[in-house]
């Protein structure tokens, strides 16, 4: 169970006493309140795998309000069934899930659900909402081209009433952008790329009805969109206030979007704050620690030295190691990078070698 609650700092702002005569002097205390941003949802020591298989072991993730968060790993590492996981489509074998009450669930998947006999319409608005009912109902009011004057009239005070202009606007921009405008024609009568856009216009719409309370998972976003249409989408996320979580293989995309990246690598999570190029520099500093920290422990081992660590010469070793690290063949280290030590000065240490 999680619990909320704004912070108070009580801090006093102290005033020069020469100032203000001293019978006059006060005390002036600022306080001011700081509201934690909302959590939205968790993962907690989740694990899955199929058959023989592990995709992912005992990870642990959090989703905070604001956060646009970029999953990434090799093809097959399990992305697309965490995301299905924190969606509630698919189920871990171990660990909790947990997501606010307060918070909707929004996802893009590879693959779509919709019916090929309604139409395109019918399929992007398909919510229980009053809003998308009147919006959808004045939509296609002009579409057919009808002269209706008193029922014009009629929807357009039904969206004053609802506020609905705004989302109207939304709506006609996300359908516009992904070039989608016969929105009569049967969804089964498009093609894959075509469903794949109508989809995504689906999320983005539900996504922007629930605007501030509103988790956004998209599952290859990008695909079978043309590069203009991909542009518009990152200015899109990166402008919209939406708590996003998402996997795409556009380096360029997750750099323009994402403000985390979290790694599924050798079935574990590794998080990462900043963009894609920040990603990439922490996990190489990590891959050379990594290494470094590999060759020390070879360099330190009695084994690594000899084979054996119980003969008189590993013994030796151990001695010199007592001293100072050594390499395999004995002779102290060369450089004050790879153990921390500098070596003697000596002729080859000339600058400029």
């Amino acid at each position: 169970m999680y619990y909320h609650k704004s912070r108070l700092k009580h801090s006093a702002l102290s005033v020069p006493l020469d100032s203000f005569n001293i019978a006059q002097s006060v005390c002036i205390f600022a306080f001011s309140v700081t509201f934690a941003a909302m959590h939205y949802a968790s993962i907690e020591n989740i694990s899955k795998s199929f058959g023989i298989r592990t995709l992912f072991k005992n990870i642990t993730l959090n989703v905070e309000e604001g956060d646009k968060i970029a999953l990434v790993a090799r093809n097959g590492s399990g992305k697309s069934t965490l995301l299905k996981i924190i969606t509630g489509l698919d189920t871990p074998d171990e660990g909790t899930v947990w997501v606010h009450k307060d918070i909707k669930v929004v996802m893009l998947q590879q693959d779509n659900d919709f019916d090929g006999n309604k139409s395109i319409w019918d399929n992007v608005l398909r919510l229980d909402n009053p809003v998308v009912k009147v919006v959808k109902e004045y939509e296609v009011f002009l579409e057919d081209g009808q002269e209706d004057i008193d029922k014009l009239g009629e929807l357009m005070g039904r969206l004053d009433d609802l506020n609905a202009w705004s989302f109207e606007s939304d709506l006609k921009q996300i359908l516009g952008k992904l070039n989608l405008h016969h929105l009569n024609e049967k969804v089964g009568n498009l093609s894959g790329g075509q469903k794949k856009r109508v989809a995504l216009a689906q999320a983005l719409i539900e996504a922007d009805l629930h605007q501030g309370r509103c988790l956004l998972i998209l599952d290859e976003p990008t695909n079978h969109l043309d590069v203009e249409m991909i542009e518009w989408l990152e200015d899109y996320l990166a402008a919209a206030k939406v708590t996003l979580l998402l996997v795409t293989h556009d380096r360029y995309f997750l750099d323009t979007v994402c403000n985390e990246i979290i790694e599924i690598d050798e079935e574990k999570v590794y998080v990462y704050k900043g963009d894609y190029d920040n990603f990439l520099e922490q996990k190489a500093c990590g891959l050379r620690c990594s290494k470094a920290s590999s060759r020390k422990t070879r360099i330190f081992s009695g084994k690594s030295l000899n084979g054996c660590g119980k003969t008189t010469q590993g013994t030796h070793h151990k001695k010199q190691e007592q001293a100072g690290c050594v390499y395999r063949s004995g002779r102290p280290c060369e450089t004050k990078e790879r153990c921390g030590r500098s070596k003697p000065a000596g002729k080859d240490d000339a600058p400029g070698r």
